[in-house]
């Protein structure tokens, strides 16, 4: 058998391209023992230590550390497992950087304070469980003092909870951001209690201003199917019909009062939260959803009159 050729460090580092100091840092920490010694005591080296010094520098690249390079080498632990631990470190790095990404981009929208940054960390640092306690928070506080159907808004929780990935995209994390915003804002909670109020209000002919809702969004489909713009006064009428039709079932005049109650319900970012719950979901919104958004406009224009 021929013997092998013995390496100095030198000419290791020559043929490898690493450095002699870092090849002797390897080789104090075992990941590189020398095939042999020199009489004048030096590190000898072959061509199976050229190959181990070819491994260890693709671990490194690869951002494994060494510990975990020095099982792989010791065979107590395999390179497809080494590179699996890798890549599952590599993958919650990169979505970390997304979080933060994302984060950035919602503070330089505004002229952010260090209260806003850190605000925006933490909503985008919470887990999904933690995204439901914000969203069951908020309609606790909708539903306070409001008789609400317990049912109805649990599934209203679970609809609008979506359980984003580990590897959320930066649109995901947008999305979330937004909502986070618009669920701790007062005025949208407000509204939205004032919704809640007229919705469940026992008072109010149900049956009638379920009527109303009906025809005013099959109108409204019928129209948008057409081109119709939501401003027009084809559109208009559409929503006057509606709006007189809702204070009659409220037992209500059509009065300023009741004009800027029904201001209050149709906040646009009612149909703003669905968008982002789709864009966090990857859903897509129903055509119903289209349909209200349309007489949303409507209603809105005509109470501006």
């Amino acid at each position: 058998m021929p013997k092998r050729e013995a390496l100095t460090i030198g000419e290791l580092s020559r043929r490898t391209g690493i450095p002699v100091k870092t090849l002797r840092f390897y080789s104090d920490e075992g990941l590189l023992p020398p095939a042999g010694r020199s009489r004048a005591n030096y590190r000898l080296y072959d061509e199976e230590q050229v190959v181990r010094v070819e491994l260890v520098r693709t671990l490194r690249e690869a951002g494994v550390d060494l510990a975990t390079i020095r099982k792989v080498l010791a065979r107590n632990l395999s390179l497809e497992d080494a590179l699996r631990l890798r890549l599952a470190a590599v993958e919650a790095h990169v979505a970390s950087l997304s979080r933060i990404a994302a984060a950035l981009r919602a503070a330089l929208r505004t002229e952010p304070t260090e209260k806003d940054l850190r605000r925006l960390w933490t909503v985008t640092r919470l887990s999904n469980e933690e995204r439901k306690a914000v969203i069951t928070r908020f309609y606790d506080q909708v539903a306070d003092g409001v008789p609400v159907d317990g049912e109805w808004m649990r599934g209203m929780i679970e609809a609008s909870s979506p359980k984003l990935p580990d590897d959320a995209t930066p649109a995901q994390l947008e999305a979330w951001i937004e909502l986070a915003e618009i669920l701790a804002d007062p005025t949208f909670v407000a509204n939205m209690r004032v919704m809640a109020a007229v919705t469940w209000n026992e008072e109010i002919d149900h049956a009638a201003l379920l009527r109303a809702q009906s025809e005013a969004v099959a109108a409204a489909r019928e129209a948008r199917g057409r081109g119709v713009d939501p401003h027009s006064a084809e559109a208009l009428a559409i929503a006057e019909r509606f709006v007189w039709a809702a204070a009659s079932a409220n037992g209500r005049e059509l009065d300023d009062a009741f004009a800027e109650q029904l201001r209050k319900t149709q906040d646009p970012r009612a149909l703003r939260y669905w968008e982002l719950v789709s864009a966090m979901t990857g859903e897509p919104l129903s055509p119903a959803y289209e349909d209200g958004r349309w007489l949303g406009a409507a209603i809105a224009r005509f109470l501006e009159r």
